[in-house]
């Protein structure tokens, strides 16, 4: 099993994104242009006094820590775009600069439909299948580091080598969901 989905559940209490920039085009695999006003501006949710987790899969743009960001690199994954990005915290009035903004160029088909279990019926299987249980066919990824599934764009998954990479540098949070785990 060399495929995992990532998932960033961070530390309990997690604070959630309260506003995130609305730009078109993030999550679909593809170079997007760099967008005219940076840093990126997102705020935390006041109402939820926790620790802001290493790695938020917004819908619109999502953002990292350094830290993972420099796991990635160190892994090997050269598949994202990076952008500047400000995490303000409300209650507190600190705004974070150790963040960036990211976008996973690459969108692979790779979800074996003959084991993975669907929720209900889709009338496509790529981009907005609902998985019960998903399970990657590994002879489709073509060796890719990081990506986000095609047939559900929220999904990233990524190699062993990455995950051992975002274990060996300590960063909290992270899960990785093998074969079958993984629903969305």
């Amino acid at each position: 099993m060399d495929y995992f989905v990532i998932v960033c559940e961070g530390k309990h209490p997690v604070a959630p994104i309260n506003v995130s920039p609305r730009i078109p085009g993030w999550m679909l695999g593809r170079v997007v242009e760099t967008p005219a006003e940076q840093p990126l501006q997102y705020v935390l949710n006041p109402k939820y006094p926790g620790n802001p987790k290493a790695m938020y899969d917004e819908k619109s743009v999502p953002i990292m820590h350094d830290s993972v960001r420099t796991a990635l690199e160190a892994a090997g994954v050269s598949n994202i775009q990076y952008f500047d990005a400000a995490l303000s915290n409300p209650l507190t009035g600190e705004v974070r600069h150790d963040y960036k903004a990211f976008n996973i160029v690459g969108l692979v088909a790779c979800a074996d439909m003959a084991t993975s279990q669907l929720m209900g019926t889709s009338s496509s299987p790529m981009g907005d299948a609902d998985f019960h249980s998903l399970v990657i066919d590994e002879s489709k990824t073509g060796g890719a580091l990081m990506f986000r599934l095609a047939e559900n764009i929220s999904a990233i998954v990524v190699h062993k080598q990455v995950k051992d990479a975002i274990t060996a540098a300590g960063i909290p949070g992270f899960v990785f969901y093998g074969p079958g785990e993984w629903s969305g």
